[in-house]
């Protein structure tokens, strides 16, 4: 007769623990890991996935630019490269004016060529020292491309034919009606107040430049 042993004896021997067997990754296999939530369609194709994942990346892109823009002052760079690159030309051939003293030009025309040459070197250093703080830094030969090989040979033809100053005049107010339009659009292009501030600035002084032209020697 077996004895009757009270519940929790010290004495009563334990149930044998089964030992595992070589076998049971087949028969008890291991918990799948947990995933991440999927964030793509389960019955999405495979372009239709590629995709997705194009289309979040060029959202990205978009936000990137916008933030970029926000942060920089919303200014335009390429309206703003066009601004410089107007007063590079105007220097250029103001310079060429003062330079030059066979040319006839009138005592009038080299005082707003002088006077030109400085108001327009000082802006355009202004311009380009604000695009360089807001990462774009613009390059000589960028400046330059404005610089008309056919614009210098007709002031040099002009030379030859003692037209120069009317010429020269004619010359400056197109130069500077062109500048004045690019000023413009850049103006309307930047949110930035500083950007703004800039182009105002630099748009009245070409309006004292216009109306020194056109004053009539005295």
């Amino acid at each position: 007769m077996q004895p009757n042993y009270p519940p929790n004896n010290p004495y009563q021997q334990p149930a044998p623990t089964p030992q595992p067997s070589g076998y049971d990754f087949i028969t008890n296999p291991a918990p799948e890991p947990k995933r991440g939530p999927n964030l793509l369609p389960s019955n999405a194709s495979a372009p239709m996935r590629v995709a997705i994942v194009v289309g979040g990346l060029l959202v990205l892109l978009i936000l990137f630019l916008i933030i970029k823009g926000v942060l920089s002052g919303g200014g335009n760079t390429d309206a703003l490269i066009n601004v410089a690159q107007d007063q590079q030309e105007i220097i250029h051939v103001t310079t060429n004016a003062t330079g030059n003293t066979q040319t006839g030009l009138s005592t009038t025309n080299q005082n707003f060529a002088v006077t030109a040459q400085a108001s327009l070197t000082s802006d355009q250093q202004q311009l380009i020292t604000y695009l360089a703080n807001n990462g774009h830094k613009v390059k000589d030969k960028t400046l330059s491309l404005k610089i008309s090989a056919d614009l210098d040979q007709q002031l040099q033809t002009a030379a030859t034919n003692s037209t120069y100053d009317s010429t020269f005049k004619q010359t400056m107010q197109n130069l500077l009606s062109d500048y004045q339009q690019a000023l413009r659009t850049a103006y309307q292009q930047t949110t930035g107040p500083k950007g703004r501030a800039l182009l105002s600035d630099q748009f009245n002084a070409s309006k004292l430049l216009l109306q020194q032209l056109n004053t009539p020697a005295s």
